[in-house]
């Protein structure tokens, strides 16, 4: 995000108030630079640079929707800001909104076609609108500009990854790594890249040659990485582990907890609300007289729809750092740091609804885990939860770490459990390299 230059007009002791919450922002204290934007705007209730600088910030700590209403806020006060803009696009871009920040991206570049950002920006969102072939030529463009830049280059390799020129893809991969050795997301996505270009369903050691490699310079380059550990230990030993463990899940999703919101809106990110669908559908009424379990709850994007059906909401999930973030929606009764298997299997007969949102895809086969899930309902129990949909049996491991579940495979272990199915339906649950990440939704009742 930029920080733009503020108007040398206003009073001197706004100017420091200013400049020592920016200090606080640029060092990561949000709390404290949240404090100080908001005593300043209540001295000043217009101020454009505050109102700019809480929006970004607001954004950056996962308060996306309030952070463009602030930006927006400061560029109707100050169109011609050129800084303001840019943050604009940025983050209108973050939250797939690429309609509105495509324009706002080519008055940039008319503006300051030397800045790499500008093309790099306008690559991201003509990628997000299915223009590949422009998104391709204005990423080449910001890396023409800015050659050494790991993030424009990511940005061009996305653009190749999303068009299908998978060879180029890896390439530009390579040359954000190159760059930024430890850089995560790049390591994620060229073995991802990889993995379709030697067309295998499967992790076979001899077929998969180049993700393997891949795959042992990431766990080398960042040591202790989850998915980059698990995964080369899937394909050392030739067999698909029956799901992530543990230690390995909570580590992740604590590394990510800070960009989670953030990230997962901009995947257009469906799966709460097609779950809540069903339980429209299933349950009489919205009155608060259920006993609802979210089972990996994370930061507690699906609270919000699971509260008026609550009269106890208990949250579960592995990550310490997901739930500080699912405790400030202040929509829990109870938040329990813990495994979701372990935990339903010790509460028996304890909940009317539970309710599992993207957190299935951890599991291989659910058998295991949809049994404890039966064992924890009251009578008449209704269970509601997504997978990501294979076409190929049972389940398939992801090169991100994550299983999909063939539709045969999950009626089978709802059966075995004990549950009636209800409904399975196909959905586009989020995007994923420009392209729709088909799953299933699912509701079965535990019979009396």
């Amino acid at each position: 995000m930029q920080r733009a230059a503020v108007n040398r007009d206003v009073a001197p002791a706004l100017l420091r108030a200013l400049d020592a919450a920016k200090i606080e922002l640029q060092q990561g204290r949000f709390g404290e630079a949240r404090r100080r934007y908001q005593r300043i705007l209540k001295r000043e209730p217009q101020l454009t640079p505050a109102l700019h600088f809480l929006g970004v910030l607001e954004h950056m700590d996962g308060n996306s929707e309030l952070g463009l209403s602030l930006v927006r806020h400061a560029f109707q006060r100050s169109p011609d800001d050129y800084d303001i803009r840019k943050n604009l696009s940025n983050l209108l871009n973050d939250l797939n909104r690429s309609d509105e920040a495509e324009p706002l991206c080519r008055g940039l570049i008319a503006e300051r076609p030397a800045d790499s950002g500008n093309h790099s920006n306008h690559c991201i969102a003509l990628r997000k609108l299915g223009r590949h072939a422009e998104a391709i030529a204005a990423g080449r463009q910001a890396t023409a500009l800015a050659p050494h830049s790991p993030v424009v280059w990511l940005a061009l390799a996305n653009a190749l990854a999303g068009a299908g020129e998978l060879s180029q893809a890896a390439d530009a991969y390579e040359r954000v790594i190159a760059i930024n050795p430890t850089f995560s997301p790049a390591h994620n996505s060229l073995c991802g890249v990889l993995l379709q270009i030697e067309q295998s369903g499967s992790l076979s050691r001899l077929r998969l040659r180049r993700t393997r490699q891949a795959y042992r310079r990431w766990a080398e380059a960042v040591p202790g990485h989850p998915t980059a550990t698990f995964m080369l230990e899937a394909l050392d030993r030739r067999q698909v582990p029956e799901r992530m463990p543990d230690a390995e899940v909570k580590a992740s999703f604590d590394a990510y907890a800070a960009d989670f919101d953030q990230h997962i809106r901009s995947l257009d990110y469906r799966a709460p609300e097609l779950v809540a669908e069903v339980l429209a559908r299933r349950l009489s009424a919205a009155d608060a007289r259920l006993d609802v379990l979210d089972g990996g709850c994370g930061t507690g994007l699906t609270a919000p729809l699971l509260r008026p059906y609550a009269l106890h909401l208990t949250g579960v999930d592995l990550s310490s750092a997901m739930l500080d973030r699912a405790r400030k929606t202040g929509m829990y009764d109870t938040l329990v740091e813990g495994e979701l298997g372990s935990f339903l299997a010790a509460h028996p007969g304890a909940f009317d609804v539970c309710v599992f949102v993207d957190v299935l895809t951890y599991f291989g086969d659910l058998r295991v885990i949809l049994a404890s899930a039966a064992r924890s309902f009251k009578a008449d129990g209704l269970l509601a939860f997504s997978v990501e949909k294979s076409d190929l049996p049972g389940s398939h491991l992801h090169p991100t770490g994550r299983y999909s579940h063939h539709a045969e495979h999950v009626q089978a272990a709802l059966t075995a459990a004990g549950f009636v199915a209800i409904e399975q339906t196909d959905a586009n649950i989020r995007t994923e390299g420009n392209a729709p990440v088909v799953g299933l939704i699912v509701s079965a009742r535990r019979p009396l």
